[in-house]
């Protein structure tokens, strides 16, 4: 009887852990690249923006989670034997709902709102980023989760004609109790990215 109650608790709390782990409430902290898909923006195979990222979110128990992320991608390209300096940054504040939980995964849906901003010496550029999208993230087991997001972008800059179109991110995730390390890319309209994560779940 007690062997059977020790084993029913310890089942219980790894389910737990692996709902903790899924979780939308973290701190993450990264390295990341950018590159421009179009050549009317950089030639990609020219010039990479590499730099960091930060993400805060947290889930309420309902499954209503919200989010701030940034990046910081910086690079500095010869033009006529000059150096020049490239920055972009990106700024978004997500929403989203945990829609349905399955037992090693679960699904949901959720937007992005945000800017880019584009910068080349003294002048910049700026564009309103949207984002929908709906998400699946699994568990394979208590060391790896893998998840995929498939949705619609929206840029629309300045002077310019929007960028509308297919926006997509995977990823796979090593986890080590609380933390995780990612490897992630994601493909938009303008944007391709690729990204090292270290993740904290609380």
């Amino acid at each position: 009887m007690k062997k059977t109650f020790i084993l029913s608790a310890l089942a219980a709390f790894s389910l737990n852990v692996q709902a903790t782990e899924l979780s939308k409430t973290y701190l993450e902290i990264g390295y990341s690249k950018s590159d421009f898909k179009d050549e009317k923006y950089f030639d990609k195979t020219d010039l990479d923006l590499v730099g960091h990222q930060l993400s805060l979110s947290y889930e309420f128990e309902n499954g209503i989670y919200a989010g701030l992320h940034t990046k910081r991608h910086r690079e500095t390209f010869l033009v006529d034997l000059f150096g020049q300096d490239v920055e972009l940054d990106e700024n978004l504040i997500e929403l989203g709902y945990v829609a349905h939980e399955a037992q090693n995964g679960r699904f949901s849906i959720g937007a992005f709102v945000g800017a880019l901003e584009l910068s080349v010496e003294d002048s910049s550029n700026d564009a309103d980023l949207y984002r929908v999208y709906t998400e699946y993230d699994h568990r394979f087991n208590q060391y790896f989760s893998a998840f995929a997001k498939l949705g619609y972008e929206s840029v629309d800059g300045e002077g310019a004609n929007s960028e509308d179109g297919l926006w997509t991110e995977v990823g796979i995730r090593a986890h080590w109790g609380a933390s995780s390390f990612s490897w992630e890319f994601s493909q938009g309209e303008v944007v391709e990215q690729v990204g090292f994560v270290y993740r904290y779940s609380f």
